[in-house]
């Protein structure tokens, strides 16, 4: 969905203020990704591992995972298998008006220990939920767009009513489903990833930080993570310079240095690999 905004006067086109989608598939982006504004994922059927930078979500059917897209994350799923699933992205462009709810959602969830929102929605006691989302479907694929950005506004505003509600005043409806083993492994394997990415770090510091073999450390990491440790390592630099050339004017060679490379060029050139473009032009560009 492409939403108009009036900035300045002037119309500004080809936003992408809100998009929801139903799918079931098993197709996924391979790498670490982010982007501005929130993503909804609600899990129908199937199951997904949702990997953030320092939580890992094993989401099943009946999960509503709510986020702040502009944190790296990576979808994961079992043995490549579909999942069924209603996903809904959404920025301030949405909002053409003052909407105090958006803010005050924001504002709860930033409060947070992580920019997380994840619900079990069951079949009875979640109506509200499912009417939100039936509206929010059948407004998208309604040939009768008239008044479309303000239904749109209307029903997206009842989902964060929604939200914002479990988030004041039921937190006992807020699972803790990174519990598990496996799950609590992998996160302790990012924490310390966290730690480092941005040193001269050394694979055998880490495994044994971690009291792993080396080698089973870099096939564990590959089978749940689907990259190596050294991709990881590379994605993270690259997400946190581009929030660096966005946010700041900080020289090109002082953020190489600080995300860990060992010369300027080195950076550029991985830059581009990504993005195709040379860190200075995707500032320009920015």
């Amino acid at each position: 969905m492409i939403i108009e905004k009036l900035v300045s006067g002037k119309k500004h086109v080809d936003v992408p203020a809100f998009t929801i989608q139903h799918k079931v598939d098993n197709k996924t982006p391979k790498d670490f990704h982010s982007h501005s504004g929130y993503e909804m994922v609600w899990v129908r059927s199937g199951e997904a591992k949702f990997i953030f930078e320092e939580k890992v979500f094993h989401l099943k059917k009946g999960h509503v995972l709510l986020f702040n897209s502009s944190e790296l994350h990576k979808v994961r799923l079992t043995d490549n298998q579909a999942y069924d699933r209603v996903m809904i992205m959404f920025n301030d462009d949405l909002f053409c008006y003052e909407q105090p709810i958006f803010h005050e959602f924001k504002h709860l969830l930033e409060q947070q220990p992580t920019p997380h929102c994840l619900l079990q929605i069951e079949e009875r006691g979640y109506e509200n939920f499912y009417h939100i989302m039936r509206q929010l479907l059948q407004e998208d694929m309604s040939p009768d767009k008239w008044q479309h950005q303000h239904a749109l506004i209307l029903y997206v505003s009842e989902l964060l009513l929604f939200f914002s509600r479990a988030l004041h005043t039921s937190t006992n409806r807020l699972l803790h489903i990174s519990n598990s083993n496996p799950v609590r492994t992998q996160e302790k394997i990012l924490k310390e990833l966290n730690n480092l990415w941005n040193t001269n770090w050394q694979l055998e510091d880490l495994a044994d930080k971690l009291h792993f073999n080396k080698y089973y450390l870099c096939h564990y990491f590959k089978k749940e993570f689907g990259m190596t440790i050294h991709q990881y390592i590379l994605q993270r630099r690259i997400y946190e310079a581009k929030k660096l050339l966005l946010e700041t004017n900080m020289p090109i060679t002082e953020i190489a240095s600080r995300i860990g490379f060992s010369t300027a060029s080195n950076f550029i050139r991985c830059f581009k690999k990504y993005h195709h473009v040379t860190p200075k032009q995707f500032r320009n560009q920015a």
